[in-house]
């Protein structure tokens, strides 16, 4: 189903028929809070208040989606896991007095270098040109076939899409590998 369609459907209050079209992206989202140190029923949580928030937004708002709506969706989970993290880390120093374990400790100092890498990752494909951005987002976070991106992008075969994505994949290398340059010489 379209991403403009489920908008629709969810502006007309049909929730049931667009909340299960975007039932397909739980999967990415549990494995990225599964990563990020959470189980299945942190994901669920999340997930779920996701969509509560893009029902809200459709209904309380002009709803202009800049993206893929998979994308949009799995930001807002990103975003919430990350907002639970940092309540879970207040708590936690809270608990402080009882201590951390060595272990505890070590998956704190993962997920911080992990969020450092990620928030390098957004800053480097914020400034890709749009075209590029697109096809990134598309393949890796839209899950979308080359033959499939190169339709939506007017491109003449999959092998241009090909070639274009990874044009864009070694340009957004090259940005990541200045910006960690210019991060050392600091």
């Amino acid at each position: 189903m379209q991403d403009q369609r489920i908008i629709e459907l969810i502006g007309l209050n049909k929730h049931d028929q667009a909340l299960l079209a975007l039932y397909k992206n739980f999967p990415a989202v549990r494995k990225m809070i599964r990563l990020k140190g959470g189980n299945a029923q942190d994901a669920e949580d999340v997930f779920q208040e996701a969509l509560i928030i893009l029902c809200r937004k459709v209904k309380e708002t002009e709803f202009v989606l800049h993206a893929q709506l998979s994308t949009y969706l799995f930001s807002v989970c990103r975003f919430l896991w990350k907002d639970e993290l940092k309540k879970r880390k207040k708590q936690s120093v809270l608990d402080f007095e009882s201590g951390l374990s060595t272990m505890e400790e070590q998956q704190w100092e993962g997920w911080v270098e992990e969020e450092a890498r990620i928030g390098l990752a957004e800053k480097v494909v914020r400034e890709l040109g749009e075209r590029c951005r697109e096809v990134l987002l598309l393949f890796y976070n839209g899950g979308m076939k080359l033959k499939d991106i190169a339709a939506k992008m007017g491109y003449s075969s999959e092998n241009t899409a090909k070639n274009q994505k990874y044009k864009c994949l070694e340009a957004a290398k090259n940005k990541l590998r200045d910006m960690k340059q210019a991060i050392q010489t600091i």
